[in-house]
């Protein structure tokens, strides 16, 4: 017979008004990559929230590297819940209708940078242990939250932290950072997410930038730059490098089954929500859905040269830089993205633009979809939401997982309350406030789900999960 969850989800919604209070406090925090101060105030905020929760903590650091907060509560099989304090930048500021860092509720959604990616999320698993212990008791499990401070800014330091102290990934199953609710309320769990090769480009083509006047016999750096882009893509906007799909694997008959029994409205409302006619190619439906899950990307994240600001600034371009990323999927190298660029910029003739690698570099992490900690997400997200869920193979995002679950073969998944609306990495950024009680709810469900699995090596495989903890509890 099924637990009664009733004591849990009144505690839930008491607590709620508190809860968005604590939420408030920590998306005041500005953890952008380039606030060093800020990302250290928000890793002691969750250090400190976690203390008060009863769980064991330690705050790790380096030098040039922001903090990695690790809590462990409970006993027994290992979740890690795989989190991040830090946020993308808020610019530009005069697109949001409030101050990014002065949040605001409108509308049935909380607004603030952090709000959904990931401070919500974060603080909907915290929540959840909090309610689970007021209203249930023991945990059912270990919880071992992993919070670190560089997802956004794709710094390498975690995997040295995790190098370092090696005990950290070894775990039972994972909680990727979050989870997600279609536009028609269905839950959507997604048991992967894709890679990530960031890579900048860069072209000097005079000594210093020049008075425009010799823009008729001098090399503009700022064109050639548009020259080589230009290269880099079909007339329907789709990559045209030649050796991007290395390593990709055509789809198994399981996987495309998967993908079959997902809507065409769960990617073709986005349409809406981007306010397009057309997606690249005139993908739809599932045309749309296989490019999002089996075919890498390449994207022009940022371009700049010359003078932009305010007035005139009569100039020929010295140096001109452009950012991509690329999304990867499993089997794939981040390394092998930058040679195809290196061989596909050298065969068009733009051979003195030069590349080299910038921020993330991930291989994908799938799990199986029918894997127990997959279908165990999928109970209790059908069970809170009172809808069927729907299976993607992969997020279309990415998150280091790999770095965090391969070296024990850690299986993984997601499970929370975002939604399409909820403009993540952009300006408005929000969570709806019933999707984050929801994620909360989600969340204490799982714990008991997550314990019950009932045969040890079916959940973990190759991974060696300690039984006892590595940490001191505080004082």
């Amino acid at each position: 017979m099924s637990p009664s969850y009733d004591g849990f989800d009144r505690t839930v919604s008491e607590r709620l008004p508190v809860w968005l209070d604590e939420l408030t406090d920590l998306c005041r925090i500005p953890s952008e990559a380039s606030n060093r101060a800020a990302l250290g105030e928000a890793a002691a905020w969750i250090a400190e929230r976690l203390r008060r929760l009863g769980a064991r903590v330690e705050t790790f650091e380096r030098v040039d590297a922001a903090p990695l907060v690790i809590g462990e509560i409970g006993t027994g099989r290992t979740l890690l819940a795989v989190q991040h304090y830090d946020v993308q930048p808020a610019e530009p500021l005069e697109l949001w209708t409030s101050p990014p860092y002065e949040p605001q509720v409108r509308g049935g959604r909380f607004y603030a940078r952090g709000a959904n990616d990931n401070k919500g999320e974060l603080m909907a698993r915290v929540w959840a242990v909090e309610a689970y212990l007021a209203a249930i008791g023991e945990l059912p499990c270990r919880l071992r939250f992993l919070v670190e401070g560089e997802e956004e800014g794709g710094g390498e330091n975690l995997g040295r932290y995790l190098d370092d102290s090696p005990w950290i990934r070894e775990a039972d199953g994972a909680l990727i950072e979050g989870g997600d609710v279609g536009m028609d309320g269905r839950p959507r769990i997604t048991s992967g997410v894709r890679g990530m090769a960031s890579l900048e480009l860069t072209v000097r083509t005079i000594a210093y930038d020049a008075h425009s006047s010799v823009a008729n016999i001098v090399p503009n750096a700022a064109v050639r730059m548009a020259q080589a882009l230009a290269t880099l893509w079909d007339r329907d906007g789709l990559p045209a490098v030649a050796g991007l799909d290395e390593g990709v694997v055509a789809p198994t008959p399981a996987q495309l089954a998967v993908l079959a029994d997902v809507p065409d409205a769960d990617t073709d409302d986005l349409l809406a929500v981007y306010g397009i006619e057309r997606f690249l190619g005139g993908r739809h439906g599932q045309a749309a859905l296989r490019a999002l899950t089996f075919n890498p990307t390449l994207n022009l994240q940022g371009l700049w040269s010359g003078y932009t600001g305010p007035g005139g600034k009569t100039i020929t371009p010295a140096e001109a830089h452009a950012r991509l990323d690329i999304r990867l999927v499993p089997k794939q190298q981040p390394a092998a993205m930058e040679r195809a660029l290196r061989a596909h910029l050298d065969a068009h003739g733009v051979g003195d633009v030069a590349v080299s690698v910038f921020d993330y570099q991930y291989p994908a992490w799938w799990t199986p979809p029918d894997h127990p900690l997959v279908q165990a997400a999928v109970r209790v997200s059908e069970a809170v939401l009172g809808k069927p869920a729907v299976q993607h193979l992969s997020g279309p995002g990415t998150a280091p997982m790999h770095v965090v679950c391969a070296p024990h073969d850690v299986p993984s998944t997601s499970l929370g309350g975002t939604d399409d609306e909820g403009r993540a990495h952009a300006p408005d950024e929000s969570i709806r406030l019933d999707y984050l009680a929801a994620a909360v709810r989600m969340t204490g469900r799982f714990l008991d789900e997550f314990a019950a699995i009932p045969d040890g090596r079916e959940l973990r495989r190759r991974s060696r999960c300690p039984r006892s903890s590595r940490l001191t509890r505080p004082a």
